[in-house]
């Protein structure tokens, strides 16, 4: 997955910590974005699954 959503996610999650280099913000969900999605999930108890869906989005603030 690519592109302008995948920055927004990555831009949120490097504001929180969860991302920790600029260069971790590349509009690819490879591992890195994966494993902070996670842990961003594991944190604010969501369902750990690695997948950015509406209650993910909900907790970053995206709409």
């Amino acid at each position: 997955m690519r592109g302008r959503d995948v920055r927004r996610v990555q831009i949120e999650l490097r504001e929180r910590g969860y991302l920790t280099n600029d260069d971790d913000v590349d509009d690819i969900y490879g591992p890195k974005t994966e494993a902070a999605v996670r842990q961003f999930q594991t944190d604010q108890g969501i369902m750990i699954d690695g997948v950015v869906g509406p209650e993910t989005y909900g907790q970053l603030g995206i709409d």
